[in-house]
This record gives C-alpha cells, sequence and structure tokens, in this order.
C-alpha cells in the first residue's frame, strides 16, 4: 500500500512485535472393657477456504504485476516501451481499476483494517487513474517522440528499444512510497518498565518531549462485555507502551504458534536448503613476479643436504624423538594465561562463569533526564558543554578492576536459607476449628481460690472445689449453683465418677476423701435410689484379712447419720495429707496419691470391695502426679523429673521416661493412649510419644508456672494454664504413622482471670462432647470458653 495508515484505536500488531518483548488379684478385669480458541477453524475470522495465501495463489499474475509497479517506481525505472505496446488499455485498466483495489483490499484485511483506507490505488507511471495511457493524450509530437525514442517533457522518461531506453529522471522522488517513517514511536521513555508510571497521569513522552495521556481503559464490567461481544477477544493483546488494542491478524497468530512450537516463523524459509558456494576452494598457485627462476634453484642445496644427514644420526642415536603428545606436553608447561579468555585451559573449568559486565548508564545519568528522575540535590544543565568532569571516574575504574580480578569464574552451589524457610508452614487458625474462642458463662459463687473442678461424664453438671471449705455443684446449660456442701476443710480435689450407673462425686480434703452423692431435684430419682442402696451396708470381706502395711494407710469408714444427711457415702482416713484421685475408666477402682507417702504414696482401691492395695513396694523420688491409660490397664507415676509407666497386670515396669522439666506440675494422656502431655513448674510444656520418648517435643510460650494440662476426649484439640493469666488453646492431631510427627499449632488465647497472690488459673476442664473448656481461678471464678 502507497498511503498512510489511518491511526486507529487498534493498531497493527506488527510494530508491536517489531519492538520487544503426619499380678494384682483384683484388678484383672481392668482391661475388660475397650472404648473459546483462537485456532479453531469454526471461530476464526477467515473461513478455511478463505485464507489469505488462496487469493495470491489465483491472482498472483496480478500481484507480481502490482510489485513490480512499485519497484519501478522505487528506483525511478520506466517501462520498457515495447513492454507498454504489448498491453491493451482494457487490461492496462483491468489491472489498475478492478484487480488492483480487490487484490490491496484483501492485503488491508490481513492488517486487520476493516475501515475503508484513503489510499490511492497505485498507478504505474505513464498511466493515469482512468487507464488510458499518458501518450494517447499527448499530441502528435509526443507521440511522435515516443516513437522515435525521445524524451518526454514532462516525464522526464526516455522510451526506447531494449534496456538502452531506461532512464532515471533527477526530479523524480524514490522514496515517496517509503512509508518506514511510519512507524509508532510515540512513546519515547526506551528500555523502562512500564510500571514507574503507574502513579503519573501519562505513560511516557513523545518524539516532542510531550505528555502521552493514559487512554480509558474501562472498568471490569467493560472488560466483561468485551470478551462476550467482541468476536476478535482471543485474538488481541495490550500494547504495554501505548496501552491501546492489537489485533493479531491470521498471519500474526500463526507466527505466534510457530514460535511457540519452536519453529521458524517464515513458513517459507528454509533452514536446510543447499550451501551456496560462492568462492572456490581451489588453490591457485601463482608467482608474485613474472621473472623467470635462477638456473641454481634446480641444483640441490649442499648445505641442505649435510643438515638432513645430521638430523638422520640424531634421530638413529635416540637424541631426538618425535611424538605427537609434544604439542600437549607444552601446554601444560603454561603457568600463565588470561582468566577471562577463551583459552583450552578452561575447557576443565564447568559452567564457567564470563567477565562481570559494567552497569550501564540509566535515565539519572542524563544531563536534562525527564522530572520524575531528579532528586532534590540534583542539578539540571541547560548543554552538554555545561556538565562537568565526573568526580569519581577513577574509582569506578579501580572498582570495574576488582570486579575482574575478585568476580568467581566458576558457578557454586550456594544454599540460600533465610530465617523465614526455617519455620514450618501453619495453617491458619480458621481451618482448624473448632475451638473455643470467646468467653461464655461466669460461674460465681466461691469466695476463696478455686483449686479443682470436674465436668460430669453427662455434661450436665460441673462440680467445683475451694479454699472457703465448700464443694458446689454447677448447672453447665444456665451456670446456676445447684446444691453446695461445706465439708470443713480446703477441698484439694473433685472427680466424678465415670460410671454411667452411679451419681458419685469424691472429694479429697486434708487426709480424707469422701464420696458423696450430691443430689438434686435436676437428677433421676432412679439413678439416685441405685446410688444410694450400694453404700447402705459394707460389702462382706469374707476370708479376707488386710495386710498390716496397707491397714495402717488407710481406712474405710461408714459415714454417721448427720454426714448421711449431707451426701456422704463413704469416708476414707490415710495416715497423710492426700492430694489427688483419679478414676479407672470403669469405675470401680481409684488411685489416691499422696506426696508425703514415700514408698506408700501410691495406693490402689476398690469401690465395690471396699478393699484397698499397695502396688508399690519401693517408689524412687517424690509423686506429683498419677493418670491411668484410657484403654489399657497401665499406670502413670510422675515424680519430680520423671514419667515411670506399669503394667498393673503383669505387675512391672513398662517404661520410664526422663522429663526436661525440673518440677513437673501435671500430666495427661492422649484419648488414644499413644501420647501424653506434661507441664512443669519451670513454665515448659512436653509432648512425649510413647513410641519414641527419647526426642520429645518443647512447647515453650508461657511466661510463669504452668498449673495444668488437659487432653479434650472427642476433638484434637489440648489446652495449658499457667499463673500468668493466659490459658492457651492448641490443635494437636495425632496420626496412625508413628513415623509421622504430630501436629501441633497454638490456635488460641484466652485470658480473663486475674491474679491472686500470685496465682492465677490453676484448673481445666474439657466438656466431654462439645468444644467448651472450663478454667478455674484464683479469682473464685468459673469460666466457660466456647
Amino acid at each position: 500500500m502507497n498511503g498512510k495508515r489511518k491511526r486507529e484505536k487498534v493498531i497493527p500488531a506488527s510494530k508491536v512485535f517489531g519492538d520487544n518483548e503426619e499380678q494384682m488379684n483384683f484388678p484383672s478385669n481392668v482391661n475388660a472393657v475397650d472404648d473459546g480458541d483462537s485456532s479453531d477453524p469454526e471461530e476464526s475470522d477467515v473461513e478455511e477456504d478463505e485464507v489469505e495465501g488462496h487469493h495470491f495463489e489465483e491472482e498472483g499474475g496480478i500481484e507480481d504485476a502490482e510489485d513490480e509497479g512499485h519497484e519501478s517506481k522505487q528506483n525511478g525505472e520506466v517501462y520498457d516501451s515495447e513492454e507498454t505496446d504489448s498491453i491493451d488499455e482494457d487490461d492496462i485498466e483491468d489491472v489498475s481499476g478492478d484487480e488492483g483495489e480487490n487484490v490491496e483490499g484483501e492485503v488491508d484485511s490481513l492488517d486487520g483494517d476493516d475501515d475503508d483506507e484513503d489510499d490511492e490505488d497505485y498507478v504505474p507511471k505513464g498511466i493515469n487513474e482512468d487507464g488510458d495511457s499518458d501518450e494517447a493524450e499527448g499530441s502528435d509530437d509526443e507521440t511522435k517522440g515516443v516513437e522515435d525514442g525521445t524524451v518526454d517533457g514532462d516525464s522526464g522518461i526516455e522510451t526506447s528499444e531494449g534496456e538502452k531506453g531506461k532512464k532515471i529522471d533527477k526530479n523524480f522522488d524514490e522514496y515517496a512510497a517509503d512509508s518506514s517513517d511510519e512507524e509508532d514511536l510515540r512513546n519515547t521513555i526506551g528500555d523502562v518498565p512500564v510500571k514507574w508510571y503507574d502513579e503519573f497521569p501519562h505513560m511516557g513522552y513523545d518524539l516532542d518531549a510531550k505528555q502521552i495521556l493514559k487512554p480509558n481503559r474501562g472498568d471490569t464490567l467493560d472488560e466483561l462485555l468485551n470478551r462476550m461481544e467482541n468476536p476478535d477477544y482471543n485474538r488481541t493483546v495490550i500494547d504495554k507502551q501505548t496501552l491501546q488494542d492489537v489485533r493479531l491478524s491470521d498471519n500474526d497468530l500463526e507466527v505466534v504458534k510457530r514460535l511457540m512450537s519452536n519453529r521458524v516463523p517464515d513458513p517459507e524459509y528454509d533452514m536446510y536448503q543447499p550451501w551456496i558456494d560462492h568462492f572456490t576452494h581451489e588453490v591457485m598457485e601463482m608467482p608474485l613476479s613474472g621473472r623467470p627462476e635462477h638456473k641454481r634453484s634446480f641444483i640441490p642445496s649442499k648445505a641442505e643436504a649435510q643438515y638432513v644427514e645430521r638430523r638422520a644420526k640424531m634421530i638413529r642415536r635416540g637424541l631426538i624423538t618425535y611424538s605427537h603428545h609434544k604439542k600437549k606436553r607444552q601446554e601444560r608447561r603454561l603457568k600463565h594465561f588470561d582468566l577471562w579468555a577463551e583459552h583450552e585451559q578452561l575447557r576443565r573449568v564447568h559452567d564457567r562463569l564470563p567477565a562481570p559486565k559494567p552497569t550501564l548508564p540509566g535515565h539519572a545519568d542524563s544531563y536534562n533526564p525527564p522530572p520524575e528522575y531528579i532528586n532534590e540535590e540534583d542539578t539540571r544543565y541547560k548543554s552538554v558543554r555545561l556538565v562537568p568532569a565526573y568526580t569519581k571516574a577513577f574509582k569506578d575504574q579501580h572498582t570495574r578492576c576488582l570486579d575482574l580480578y575478585i568476580a568467581p569464574r566458576q558457578k557454586v552451589m550456594r544454599v540460600t536459607v533465610k530465617s523465614r524457610d526455617l519455620l514450618p508452614v501453619l495453617p491458619k487458625p480458621r481451618d482448624l476449628q473448632p475451638f473455643p474462642k470467646w468467653e461464655g458463662i461466669i460461674f460465681k459463687g466461691h469466695r476463696s481460690i478455686i483449686r479443682t473442678i470436674s465436668v460430669h461424664p453427662k455434661g450436665k453438671y460441673l462440680a467445683s472445689g475451694s479454699d472457703d471449705h465448700t464443694v458446689r455443684i454447677w448447672e453447665v446449660g444456665t451456670g446456676r449453683c445447684l446444691r453446695s456442701f461445706d465439708v470443713g476443710e480446703a477441698v484439694k480435689c473433685v472427680t466424678w465418677n465415670p460410671s454411667n450407673n452411679l451419681f458419685l462425686l469424691a472429694v479429697v480434703i486434708a487426709n480424707k476423701v469422701l464420696f458423696m452423692n450430691p443430689e438434686t431435684y435436676l437428677v433421676e430419682s432412679q439413678l439416685v435410689d441405685q446410688t444410694n442402696a450400694v453404700f447402705t451396708e459394707p460389702p462382706d470381706q469374707g476370708d479376707y484379712i488386710q495386710p498390716e502395711r496397707v491397714r495402717t494407710a488407710v481406712t474405710w469408714k461408714q459415714p454417721t447419720r448427720e454426714e448421711w444427711s449431707k451426701g456422704i457415702r463413704i469416708v476414707l482416713e490415710f495416715f497423710r495429707t492426700v492430694k489427688q484421685l483419679v478414676w479407672h475408666k470403669q469405675g470401680d477402682y481409684f488411685a489416691t496419691m499422696i506426696p508425703e507417702g514415700d514408698h506408700r504414696s501410691v495406693i490402689m482401691h476398690q469401690l465395690s470391695r471396699w478393699r484397698s492395695q499397695l502396688p508399690f513396694k519401693k517408689l524412687k523420688g517424690r509423686a506429683q502426679y498419677i493418670e491411668f491409660h484410657p484403654k489399657l490397664p497401665f499406670l502413670y507415676v510422675a515424680t519430680q523429673q520423671q514419667v515411670r509407666v506399669y503394667d498393673l497386670m503383669k505387675q512391672h515396669l513398662l517404661k520410664k521416661v526422663k522429663v526436661p522439666c525440673k518440677w513437673i506440675s501435671s500430666l495427661a494422656i492422649h484419648p488414644g493412649g499413644d501420647h501424653f502431655l506434661v507441664g512443669g513448674y519451670d513454665r515448659k510444656v512436653v509432648w512425649f510419644e510413647m513410641e519414641y520418648t527419647a526426642r520429645p517435643l518443647m512447647l515453650r510460650y508461657h511466661k510463669e508456672a504452668v498449673r495444668s494440662v488437659t487432653y479434650h476426649r472427642k476433638y484434637p484439640l489440648f489446652a495449658t494454664a499457667s499463673d500468668e493469666g493466659r490459658v492457651i488453646v492448641s490443635h494437636g492431631m495425632v496420626y496412625d504413622d508413628y513415623l509421622k510427627d504430630p501436629f501441633l499449632v497454638p490456635v488460641k488465647e484466652l485470658r480473663g482471670h486475674s491474679k491472686f497472690q500470685d496465682l492465677c488459673v490453676l484448673s481445666l476442664a474439657w466438656h466431654p462432647y462439645e468444644p467448651f473448656l472450663f478454667t478455674g481461678g484464683a479469682d473464685a471464678t468459673i469460666r466457660l470458653w466456647h
């Protein structure tokens, strides 16, 4: 096309692509019960039978004629008179008028411009727009001049026979049809990231140093409508330099497909075409001069004969040896060579690095940079002559020399580890729900420190013991206090019997253990009567004789009438102060822990037969906490720095675990039985796995002594409480695969209790079925978290 292309909103793609771019006798029954695409032909703009190549094949002659016309016009050549005479005027009219427009329109459609062009049809020199020859319209003299081979005065074209008739007009502009100046060079920011202009209303500068404003691209709704309605959406790209849409033609799409498939962009280009040898390989021996050779050049030299004889003798004597390794040995003797040169000795160096390149100057180094590159302390100069000498020239040269001297010559595998890469990727807390997050009910009624709480197995009632010598029974759903019992001593421990056939509460005070039936109007009368019937008369002991060692340690008694009226059904008296009582899962056996009892610190009891037994003849260390295994007949005994696991059926020590704590305060067994949790007064929480206790998991997120740890029976949750007033709820997922460590993630920190005498949260208890947590504190309140 000769005319200039209109500047439309969709610019040609060629201009964009051209620029860039895881044995006891009684515990025998302990173990009895267990618990649209543009490549689709149907969606293409041009039918398969109407691709551009088809038009070129049918009308190749017309295209060739037009191409010849362009070439002749650009080179300033004239048409041969004989060729012009051999074409009729009708043929000339068809080529210049109809066929030229048809072909040119098809070429324009390939460029993606569907609008009408203002370009005029190309008319060869000497043929007017009507298709008639200029010579026909001229005078007889002009016609005669053409026939005779004279020069036309107006056109300056000489038409004569053969090659001699061609002549170039001096006034003819050979660059008239050149469209190279039409290249879109409006944005002149150069190789600069476009994101630098995100905060500016313009996106660059044009050739006249004027700002180019950003076009309005529309919002997301416009983008959606364009995607639904525009049939050319799949073949439209955005020019980053001008922020305009560019519609790719079929030829452009073909080029992109070939590039993505690692093929040559031009399908007509043959990469394996035969090599054309423009120069001969035959050596032509030519003398340097034409002077004839001298006569002595034909006579053998005597000096050369003597030299050859001497060399032959030295070779025979072995003084001279020739080897093909001589060259390699010489190369090995080289000690000095250029580090950055392409030397053969550097071939053994793998992954060799090239010499570092100096940093190229940027826009800020210009004497007249754009305003966005200028700092406040910089100075702008009006011309290059006013720019002073560079003050850091010598320093830059010295730095460049250091770069070449110190820079590495070989790639070395270096592991760069950042601090955040060493931390595990933890999930978000909302993905680990449910867990308690908010404070629900506050149980108020005690007047002193609450040291122990216990939730009934059915989850309806809550028992609490305090230093105010009272035991209170609460309704979980409403927070009401149903019963209050005055026991006369500070309560150390309260715990419900896990059996569903008894409504029984064990209360530990001083050196006594009281078994109470805290009957209320909310409890079924049948369950209350059944519990009272069990303890009306003591069981028959038969021939059983209690050992002296046991008799002096514990005594079973029936309550008086006054005590019976208060709900007490059995009284156990011990020789020392009792600190803890734990039930076996069946509800018939229980164990008591006496810290000052020495070798009688742990005593086993059977509720149905009123019998007691000392399981250990000797116990090393001071007992701190005891706990039953949830599934197996195992007993966990925690001393100050060790946890011992005993098998009650086989009556032997199963495992001894050393805990990295100075003083153990609490112990909890996982419902699965394969893990247990230990809390210490030295602010540590340690997670152990029964199969591999050598490397426990240490949790250090408390700042003061840890008072209580506990597991939830149903959900993968555990909680820890300390004297600092914080209760940490954590997600603890365990796996059946022993090779996979448990997944521990703290998910919530609960605060609400206040300190009293440097004590805060002393007891924790989970709801048996719901993710609810009960906390008892030194501020005489119990709080429910849900």
